[in-house]
């Protein structure tokens, strides 16, 4: 296959949409384009709710603290 990139340097490929793809840079004129797996999320169901006089929200579930300090780590 040839794709053809346009005047703002933009390369279009036969793809849907939100697909992921990881991108490897192999020397200066070569790439390898992956296809990766889709992401599956569980959208979290969050109730607003008034406790004495502030706008909390309220989760379905219990947090897992362990993810909740794992993600929190990665920011500076």
């Amino acid at each position: 296959m040839t794709v053809i990139a346009d005047n703002k340097k933009r390369v279009t490929l036969p793809t849907k949409s939100g697909e992921r793809f990881d991108l490897q840079a192999m020397g200066q004129d070569k790439f390898i384009l992956t296809r990766l797996a889709p992401i599956t999320v569980r959208a979290a169901s969050v109730r607003m709710q008034k406790k004495q006089g502030f706008t909390v929200g309220k989760l379905g579930h219990a947090i897992n603290v362990a993810a909740l300090q794992a993600a929190l780590a990665e920011f500076p």
